[in-house]
Parts: structure tokens; C-alpha cells; sequence
């Protein structure tokens, strides 16, 4: 009865020693759960204090304006109810490094201005706020883009670049890489862990900035935030982080200055030459300048060049790939075709000379750069780095050459006939592309003629061109016309008139006194006509017949 008894009051002792462990250790257990919500909540938290002020501010609350001016100042302007911004410090560029301009952070509840030094004028600036952002601003704008805010628990770096082109700072963009991040671009954002990493400019020690004609060399890297920085003058070198910080890789701009002439070869600009030595044509250039881009800004260079003074470094100088010149063809062989043309529009004579305005064009290919010294190095059909005074060429060969091609109409009347009245015009070059032609070598086949009354057709063929007669059209015109015959003086009205063709004359280089083809108005093959100078045909059409009013007879 003992033994049984005391059994019974040792497995209670038991019973109650083992839930005075299991108890507390489940409390422990299950309390671990709450713990790590209760973490993710305040890290939810934090981000949203983040995006919150960040919302804020780009929606203008504040509106925050970098006045860069001799006396530099931001000014921040509340449009609604005022968001408390927490600035902990601005940082100003000057230079060489960013430069802390707060002793204390600033509370802003409502519009203030904050001053800076002298020195943070026209150069750019950091604010950083008690939420970790961010706002980068280059003088006299407003905020608009750069923030950081990151995943909870990692830190926001920063990584931009700067050029100092002499009291100027210019953001640029370099390759950078990061630890094992791969390679990215500037400005560039990353969230690291706290800790030591490694970063390499990948640009190397000279960069070309194309927009500005500038060559930089790498100086030295800057940090300023939470962190510290190892080897700021070499390209790679290892950073620690603590808390938000930001990264500049620092160029200066090489300011050294040299005279440099860029001029053309081959291209007669402004000038009169003799094709081939041709004593009886003189071409008179029409263009006096080409436009050259050089380091993204246009030019006009003539026939003496262009000097300008050059930074030492790269440069961009880009030529037209095809360059057309036209000119004013003027020769002795044309006096015929002068006499002959009904409209002497574009063309003139003077001391015996004929000229044809715009009579030739000639396209130029640009081939190479060259230069006339070991101080310019060319290093492609672009692309030059100077280290001295020099001249530049930009080199062109003929590529092709286009002659123009006028044609006029010539409408007349039997002899002896003539219109006393017509209500539209009837004689000499009116309007109507009546010429069928075949470009031969190609399925391309067009019309010629006057496009306008009195208005010749001008148009440009490639020098070789052959163009094969097949049609010439009868012109019909309809109108009021008394067409009277001058032997018995005797009238007759008709409502409508009708051409058929005679002959086309061409005149050319070659044939100075015409040559006459002698198409129908069917098709057939009528003659070739050789483009190889400027050509002037002339379209000969006789009014045959007339249509009589209310159905009568045509006559």
C-alpha cells in the first residue's frame, strides 16, 4: 500500500516538473515568429517612410530649387500642407570633392531658404535626407530625378562621374563595375550589405567627351557619406560602406589649345574650272561651303579652310559621305540651241557665250581624312587625336556626274493659217509632256514636255544615260478658238483643236547645230538620244485639225 502510494506521488512530482519546462519552452518556440514579423513590420515601415517622402517631394511638397548664384541658396516651397523634411546634410562639388555644407541637420516644416558657400556656386550639389534619399541637383534646377531608397537592411551607393573642365562641371556617363556586379553605366545606383567592396573604372585613365570636343584624364575617386575609401587615384580600388554614401570618379579635361586648319581636296568650291581640259566648256561652281560637323556642331568650310583652335585629345570631324556641286555650264556650242528655244528661261548668252544655269552637277565621295603632320594622329574617317598645330583634309573623288535636261514645246499653225481669238493659249510652248521616252537599260519609261504654259521641264539624267524615242503624243486642247486663213480672210469656229508631231531637235555639246529625230504619234523606235553634257530638246507640233461646234465637220 506504501510502495503503491508512493509511486503514484512521484509520477505526480514528475508530471508537474516536466510541464514546468515544456511550457515555457513552447512559449519560447512560438514567441519566435511574432519576433521576426514584428522585424519585417518595422523594415516594411522604413521603406514606406522612404517612398513616402520621395512621393512628396517629386509632387513638389517641397518644390526644391538649387538657385546657383553668387550667392547660392535652395530654396524650398511648400504648395500644400507642409511634409516635415528632414535634410542631414548638403554636399556641394568643388572640384575635386564633395564638400559637407551643414554643421547641423535642418527640420523643414514649412517654405525656407537654405544659403551655401560661395564655393558650391555653378557647381552641383548632394541633399541627403534622414530617410536615406538622395536629391541630386545641378545648378539653377529644380529636383526631378536622382533618389535612393532601397531594400531594407542594405545600404544605397551612389557611383557617378565628373569632368572638371576648368571652373565647369560636366556629369558624364563611364563604365563602372562593382564587386561582381557586371559592368553599368553612371549614375548608377546599387544596395549593398555593410562592408568592403571593390570598384574599377572600366574607361580607363582618358575618356572623349564627343558633345564638347574634350578629352579628360582620370584623377582620383571621392566618397562622401557613411564609409571610408582606399587608393583614390587609381582606376580600382576598394571602398568600405556603413551607412548611405556616394562615389565620384573625378576627370580633368585637358585644356591645351592648338591651331588646327581643316580644309577639303578635290572639291572645286566657289570656283571655275575647264573639265578635261576642255578650252570650250567652263564650269562655274555654285557652292561656295560644305557643312562639316566637327565635335557635334556644324560649320560651313570654303575653299581656304576652316582654322579653329583644338583641344588636345579627340576630336570627331565628319564630312558628308556624298557631297553634290552643282554648277553653271557655259560653252560657245549652244549659241544654235539659244536661238532656237522658244522660253530662255535659265539660260542666257553673253561675248558669243552661252550659259546654262545649273547646266551640271557633279557628286563627290568623301574617301579619307589625312593630315600634313606626325602631330595629328588620324585614327579613323572620323576620328582624330591632336597633339599639335596642323592642318586636317577631308579628301573626295568624283563619283558621278548628272547633266541637265531641258525641254520645251513648239506649237504653230500651218502657213497661211493663224487664230484671230482663242480662249486658252495656243502657240509656241504651252503646257504638255507629249515626248515618250524609254530609259534604256531599266523598264522605266516617262514623258517629257512643258509642265506649265511657257514653263520648260528640267530634269537631271546621269552622264551615259540613253534615252530612246517611242511616242510622240498629238496634243488635244479644248477651248474657243477663231482660226482664220489669211488668204481669203475668212474665219471658222471650232470648240476644239488638235497637234500632230513634226520633228524633236536635240541640241548638245556635240551637236551644235541640232540634230532632228522625227518620232510619230504611234510607237515605234524613233532614235537614241546620249546624255554625255546638258541636252536641250525642243518638240515640234502643227495644229492639223479642229473640231467644229454642234456636231459639224472638223476641218
Amino acid at each position: 500500500m506504501r510502495k503503491a502510494l508512493s509511486s503514484a506521488i512521484f509520477l505526480i512530482i514528475m508530471l508537474i516538473v516536466l510541464l514546468s519546462v515544456l511550457i515555457p519552452a513552447l512559449l519560447i518556440f512560438n514567441s519566435t515568429p511574432i519576433y521576426s514579423s514584428q522585424g519585417q513590420i518595422a523594415g516594411t515601415g522604413y521603406q514606406q517612410l522612404q517612398k513616402n517622402e520621395e512621393n512628396q517631394v517629386f509632387r513638389g511638397n517641397p518644390n526644391i530649387y538649387y538657385n546657383s548664384s553668387l550667392m547660392p541658396y535652395i530654396e524650398f516651397l511648400y504648395n500644400s500642407i507642409p511634409y516635415p523634411l528632414n535634410i542631414t546634410q548638403i554636399y556641394y562639388f568643388n572640384g575635386s570633392t564633395w564638400v559637407p555644407a551643414l554643421k547641423n541637420s535642418i527640420l523643414l516644416a514649412g517654405n525656407q531658404n537654405i544659403y551655401l558657400p560661395r564655393g558650391a556656386f555653378n557647381q552641383p550639389i548632394l541633399i541627403v535626407s534622414s530617410q536615406a534619399n538622395f536629391y541630386f541637383l545641378n545648378p539653377n534646377t529644380s529636383v526631378t530625378t536622382v533618389t535612393i531608397s532601397g531594400p531594407a537592411g542594405k545600404v544605397p551607393v551612389y557611383v557617378t562621374a565628373f569632368v572638371i573642365n576648368g571652373s565647369k562641371v560636366i556629369p558624364v556617363s563611364i563604365q563602372v563595375i562593382l564587386g561582381a556586379n557586371p559592368s553599368l553605366l553612371t549614375p548608377q545606383v546599387y544596395y549593398l550589405n555593410p562592408g568592403t567592396y571593390s570598384i574599377s573604372d572600366k574607361n580607363g585613365s582618358t575618356i572623349f567627351l564627343q558633345g564638347y570636343g574634350l578629352t579628360a584624364t582620370f584623377q582620383n575617386w571621392t566618397i562622401v557619406g557613411y564609409g571610408n575609401l582606399n587608393s583614390p587615384s587609381k582606376l580600382s580600388t576598394t571602398f568600405t560602406v556603413t551607412g548611405p554614401l556616394v562615389l565620384t570618379a573625378i576627370y580633368k579635361a585637358q585644356l591645351q589649345k592648338f591651331t588646327v586648319v581643316i580644309n577639303t581636296s578635290n572639291l572645286p568650291l566657289g570656283s571655275t574650272i575647264n573639265p578635261s581640259n576642255n578650252n570650250q566648256v567652263t564650269l562655274t561652281s555654285l557652292n561656295n561651303t560644305i557643312p562639316v560637323l566637327i565635335d557635334n556642331k556644324q560649320y560651313y568650310i570654303n575653299s581656304t579652310g576652316l582654322q579653329l583652335q583644338l583641344t588636345y585629345g579627340y576630336h570627331i570631324i565628319q564630312f558628308p559621305s556624298y557631297y553634290n556641286i552643282t554648277f553653271d555650264y557655259t560653252s560657245t556650242n549652244y549659241k544654235s540651241a539659244y536661238n532656237a528655244m522658244p522660253i530662255k528661261n535659265g539660260i542666257f548668252m553673253q561675248n558669243g557665250k552661252v550659259t546654262i544655269q545649273g547646266g551640271q552637277i557633279n557628286c563627290y565621295q568623301f574617301t579619307s581624312l589625312s593630315t600634313n603632320t606626325s602631330k595629328i594622329n588620324i585614327i579613323n574617317s572620323y576620328t582624330v587625336f591632336v597633339n599639335g598645330s596642323g592642318k586636317i583634309t577631308g579628301n573626295y573623288k568624283l563619283d558621278q556626274t548628272y547633266y541637265l535636261v531641258i525641254i520645251e514645246n513648239y506649237f504653230y499653225f500651218p502657213s497661211g493659217i493663224w487664230a484671230s481669238y482663242n480662249s486658252t493659249p495656243v502657240n509656241i510652248s504651252i503646257s504638255g509632256q507629249l515626248l515618250q521616252v524609254q530609259v534604256l537599260g531599266t523598264n522605266q519609261v516617262i514623258t517629257l514636255g512643258n509642265i506649265n504654259n511657257y514653263v520648260p521641264e528640267k530634269i537631271y539624267f546621269k552622264s551615259g544615260t540613253e534615252l530612246e524615242i517611242t511616242l510622240d503624243y498629238l496634243q488635244e486642247l479644248s477651248g474657243n478658238f477663231t482660226i482664220v486663213k489669211v488668204r481669203n480672210h475668212t474665219g471658222t469656229n471650232y470648240t476644239g483643236l488638235l497637234s500632230y508631231p513634226q520633228s524633236v531637235t536635240i541640241y548638245n555639246v556635240t551637236y551644235t547645230n541640232g540634230y532632228a529625230y522625227h518620232p510619230k504619234g504611234q510607237s515605234g523606235d524613233y532614235g537614241i538620244m546620249y546624255i554625255n553634257s546638258p541636252l536641250i530638246i525642243i518638240n515640234y507640233e502643227e495644229w492639223k485639225y479642229g473640231a467644229i461646234p454642234n456636231g459639224g465637220n472638223n476641218g
